[in-house]
């Protein structure tokens, strides 16, 4: 078992990196196809028939990579002004039910769009991109993030694998330690200024 959960915490750790660098590049591929269009249409005269059907294919590959990155960080927006006030071993039963609920919700939208795709014959009119393309962010991000929240649970069960969550504590207790320092340094400064300045006085009176 822990070996199982210490593999999947590494699949979420690496894939995480994997998917915010595609993040990144959709997102860049999305400006410059935008950028090339507005080029095109306003100062040449000519819009680009395809641009659109790219940069709609494009934003929602980069909805659900977005909606994955968020899943494995927990960064999605929560209500939780009532789930607070609860005792502690009642929030962890809410949040161990709402998880579950989460990875149904997650599994069956991933296999509404599997039994779908075999009736999506069409393409698109410029690029002749199959309509396929389309779902397919929805069916492999919404496995993803179903698995992602099934890692997480299992890390409640056998604790000391969440790899993710550890790197992402260590990054934040660098920062702290950056600021600190920073802060420390820049009191230092206003504290040298000052005695200069109290020296500049006495030396006047």
């Amino acid at each position: 078992m822990k070996a199982l959960v210490k593999t999947l915490n590494y699949f979420v750790l690496v894939s995480y990196d994997v998917i915010k660098n595609i993040a990144g590049l959709v997102m860049a591929a999305t400006i410059l196809i935008v950028t090339a269009g507005i080029i095109s249409r306003f100062f040449l005269g000519q819009a680009l028939s395809w641009s659109e059907e790219l940069c709609c294919l494009l934003l929602i590959w980069l909805c659900y990579l977005s909606a994955a990155l968020a899943t494995v960080t927990k960064e999605h927006v929560v209500a939780d002004f009532l789930s607070a006030s609860l005792p502690e071993g009642m929030q962890r039963v809410l949040r161990t039910v709402i998880r579950v609920c989460e990875v149904i919700f997650f599994a069956t939208v991933s296999y509404s769009v599997l039994v779908l795709i075999p009736s999506l014959t069409n393409v698109s009119a410029a690029l002749r991109i199959p309509r396929v393309w389309y779902y397919m962010p929805v069916l492999v991000f919404g496995a993803y993030m179903a698995l992602v929240i099934i890692v997480d649970l299992l890390n409640d069960f056998v604790p000391g694998y969440d790899f993710f969550g550890q790197r992402k504590a260590k990054r934040e207790a660098e920062l702290a330690e950056l600021e600190r320092q920073e802060n420390e340094a820049m009191l230092k400064r206003v504290d040298e200024f000052m005695g200069i300045e109290d020296d500049g006085k006495e030396g006047t009176i």
